[in-house]
């Protein structure tokens, strides 16, 4: 696998680029299943999270090309907007990656980390055409308040999904998450990992074995998920 820095250039109020980083799968696995896919970070993250870049290395060791970058207004030194107003945002970074891949020919898949996966499911319910949708951590509602659930548009979110969820997240209500997932027009996967928090680390204390495990920890450990998910997109 190699892992390269780049510049995109994008058309958005916020920043005319973000910074970029892509993973390419290792030679080995190249043309299997090829699948190229965009990361984006939660809202206060960046690209070089540890667990954004974990999730990436680990689709990459599978067979994918995963670009993880910035959007617009985190490249601008700002905070996060409502989600509804990063999909533009989104929609430009990803034309710039498949511009820089060479890669129009086929719908990516798309997703990211908390609000950056919640921005991807806003793009797709909105018409993006996509292989599949990656949560990683998807923000079901906002921490404390489980009656303000972000769901309104997932009868419009036509792509398979998978979440990765932890059953300690305070922004997702695993119930709540079962009881919803019927309003996807499309088949949807959840994986749980006991102990895990809202970025998927695990404690000792929360662990069911006792052993901690870090985010990257975690996500290096999901490969078998991944492809599994990947090999049912086909």
């Amino acid at each position: 696998m190699t892992v390269r820095r780049l510049t995109l250039m994008v058309d958005d109020p916020a920043s005319d680029h973000v910074a970029a980083a892509v993973h390419r799968p290792p030679r080995a696995t190249q043309g299997r299943g090829h699948r190229s896919v965009l990361l984006a970070p939660g809202a206060g993250g960046d690209l070089d999270g540890d667990g954004l870049t974990a999730l990436a290395s680990t689709l990459a060791a599978r067979g994918c090309t995963v670009v993880r970058a910035n959007l617009p207004y985190r490249q601008a030194g700002r905070r996060a907007p409502r989600a509804d107003r990063s999909v533009p945002g989104y929609l430009a970074v990803l034309a710039a990656a498949q511009d820089a891949l060479g890669q129009r020919d086929a719908p990516w898949i798309v997703g990211g980390k908390s609000y950056g996966g919640r921005v991807a499911t806003l793009a797709v319910a909105q018409g993006l055409s996509a292989a599949g949708v990656l949560l990683y951590g998807y923000p079901l509602h906002p921490p404390g308040s489980p009656d303000k659930l972000r769901v309104d548009h997932w009868p419009h979110l036509f792509a398979p999904a998978l979440f990765l969820q932890g059953d300690r997240d305070p922004f997702c209500d695993l119930q709540l998450l079962d009881e919803h997932r019927h309003k996807l027009p499309r088949r949807a996967t959840v994986h749980v990992v006991e102990g895990g928090d809202h970025s998927l680390r695990v404690t000792r204390a929360a662990s069911p074995t006792g052993a901690a495990s870090s985010e990257a920890a975690t996500l290096n450990g999901l490969g078998d998920v991944l492809e599994d998910w990947l090999r049912r997109l086909d």
